[in-house]
């Protein structure tokens, strides 16, 4: 049921509108940073994993159904890469793709409508309310732009996103690459 539900999550999540404002700097991509990333499910369950972000490029990774994915997001290429490393291969999705990892980035070009200041994991962070093809997702946001918590509460899922542990600073390149010797393995019909 957790695989089915993260997989929806997935999916839902970035389906952001292509044509949006002109961007803003309330998400900002030369922040970087290591977290844990939290998916919270309505069921109560919950998928952990490490993040790593730097510069427009993303890491995530997780167990899911007792297999490693890795989730490789390069901004400056147009690619995302959905690693199983145990068997030696990456999918290529393009960002934005209903097959895409989540992002809190994938809406920094829409114009937010601030709700108000909170705590969140222990910073002080902006909420955020922002519409996507008839939902709404609140986005909590630091000063220096980083996207610590995200709700979708649509009807077909409900669930959240929060960083914990967070920890600015450069992260390494090597993190952002995907391992010689995987095979690339493009995805058609995105």
């Amino acid at each position: 049921m957790r695989f089915l539900a993260a997989v929806l999550c997935l999916r839902i999540f970035l389906t952001a509108a292509a044509a949006a404002a002109q961007p803003t700097d309330w998400l900002r991509r030369d922040v970087a940073y290591s977290a844990t990333r939290n998916l919270y499910f309505e069921d109560g369950g919950v998928l952990s994993g490490p993040v790593w972000y730097d510069g427009g490029k993303e890491r995530f990774e997780m167990i899911l159904q007792d297999q490693p994915q890795v989730f490789i997001r390069r901004e400056d290429e147009g690619r995302l890469y959905m690693m199983m490393p145990q068997l030696g291969m990456a999918m290529v999705v393009k960002p934005g793709s209903r097959k895409a990892m989540p992002s809190a980035r994938d809406y920094a070009n829409l114009q937010p409508e601030e709700i108000g200041r909170e705590t969140v994991a222990g910073e002080a962070a902006t909420k955020y309310r922002v519409m996507v093809e008839g939902r709404t997702i609140f986005i909590w946001a630091t000063e220096d732009g980083i996207p610590l918590r995200m709700e979708d509460e649509s009807a077909e899922a409900r669930f959240v996103i929060e960083l914990t542990d967070l920890k600015r600073g450069p992260q390494p390149g090597e993190l952002f690459e995907v391992p010689a010797g995987v095979q690339n393995m493009p995805i058609s019909g995105q």
